[in-house]
């Protein structure tokens, strides 16, 4: 399966347009722009006296124009609205009628989140395409810089105020899980040198946390790189993107386990995997899984503004929202199932701070998609990157103390169903009911 993320991730590379980053480089055209009633070139947020910088390999043939869209107007158009009524809502039009342009942007007393759409005569007119002269329609090469000001008032920064203050938290991020690992690795060789009952479990749950470090690690350089040329490292953006996938799937797997009881009464790990896959909720998890997968890499193919946490803002992605849930549902149904036939207090205690673990990981993201809807858009994606990683580590460091407590997860797992007391290292002898 990983395998095949690869190809999939690889391919998208390779299919990506140019139209990135807030240096966006590509080609105007007649084409497209009737095609398309309006060629979509970017978004961006604005604040104070914002810039938009071109370049053209040459002087647009005919008369074309870039228009400028508030987020809410553009929103509002309609799929059946006559194309000249469409550009009227326009706040903004700039005319390609050099080579060089700079353009200051309409200041607002808060942030507002502008599309930048090209358009020429041809764009609204009813004359076929096949009858035109093909001389007389655009194509023409462009390099447009969408710039804020910087701290001292300068247009110099490259970052929306969508994304400001996300390369200083994945900075943080990443010097967090740097600290984190330095002190918490050498605790971890014991464990998961023991071939004990919970060391698949905590090679699971080290292998998504090491992802999700490797992701984020690979994110701030991206953009760190985005910084200073609004462009970046697509690759690395992609890198990211799939690391994380591997990470959710990691989790997921590791959850679906311990869900269905894996490693609670023995050691024999290939004994367990045999009975899982005998479970019928086994089987309906796995085909949700491969589909929670499949829609997140489809929808990263299907939004033009490729981003780590944006999943909700086409079909697939509400799609995937709703997978979530699901998943969420039907692990939370099952642990249920376990707990009440469980008579053990301690094992209900262990299950019961699983469970919610588990429910913070799967809810966080739609809760806090459902949560940013109260915010302003430009706060939104930020707030939705930043709250749901902080949300999913805070859940992997309730599991980790949890699986390493020696008066739960050591305890329901290799004492479980025989002994009735054991020697404790630092405190003698240990008597349980």
């Amino acid at each position: 399966m990983y395998v095949t993320l690869l190809l999939i991730s690889v391919s998208e590379i390779v299919l990506f347009s140019l139209v990135r980053g807030k240096t966006i480089k590509g080609t105007f055209t007649s084409h497209q722009a009737r095609a398309e009633k309006g060629q979509y070139l970017s978004s961006f947020c604005f604040h104070g006296d914002g810039v938009l910088q071109y370049t053209l390999n040459t002087t647009a043939i005919s008369s074309a124009k870039l228009y400028l869209f508030l987020s809410d107007d553009w929103n509002g158009i309609s799929g059946d609205m006559d194309c000249s009524a469409k550009f009227q809502q326009a706040r903004a039009a700039y005319d390609l009628t050099a080579e060089i342009g700079n353009k200051t942007i309409a200041n607002f007393q808060t942030p507002r989140v502008w599309y930048v759409i090209f358009a020429d005569e041809y764009t609204c007119s009813d004359v076929p395409m096949a009858t035109l002269d093909m001389s007389g329609l655009n194509f023409v090469y462009y390099d447009i810089q969408l710039l804020n000001p910087d701290a001292l008032g300068n247009p110099t920064e490259h970052f929306s105020d969508e994304e400001t203050g996300l390369l200083r938290f994945y900075q943080l991020l990443a010097l967090a899980y740097f600290i984190l690992g330095c002190i918490c690795i050498p605790r971890l060789i014991e464990p998961l040198n023991s071939r004990g009952p919970m060391q698949l479990v905590i090679q699971l749950l080290s292998v998504s946390t090491g992802l999700q470090a490797v992701g984020a690690f690979i994110m701030m350089i991206h953009l760190r790189k985005y910084s200073r040329d609004g462009i970046g490292s697509p690759v690395f953006e992609m890198l990211s993107e799939f690391f994380d996938v591997l990470s959710q799937f990691a989790m997921l797997y590791m959850l679906l386990s311990l869900s269905l009881g894996w490693s609670l009464g023995t050691t024999h790990r290939h004994t367990n995997l045999r009975l899982i896959k005998k479970r019928p909720a086994a089987k309906v998890v796995a085909v949700l899984a491969i589909i929670q997968g499949g829609l997140f890499l489809y929808e990263q193919y299907q939004d033009q503004t490729n981003r780590l946490y944006h999943a909700h803002r086409t079909l697939a992605g509400s799609a995937l929202l709703v997978l979530r849930v699901v998943l969420a549902v039907l692990f939370g149904w099952n642990l249920y199932t376990t707990v009440s036939l469980e008579r053990s207090i301690m094992k209900r205690e262990f299950y019961l701070s699983f469970t919610k673990s588990c429910m913070l990981w799967f809810l966080s993201y739609p809760v806090i998609v459902i949560v940013s809807r109260i915010f302003s858009e430009y706060l939104r994606y930020k707030m939705i990157t930043m709250s749901v990683v902080l949300c999913q580590s805070v859940a992997v460091v309730t599991l980790y103390r949890l699986f390493l407590s020696r008066s739960l997860y050591w305890e329901v797992s290799a004492l479980s169903s025989t002994l009735p007391l054991r020697i404790d290292r630092s405190r003698g002898l240990k008597i349980y009911s």
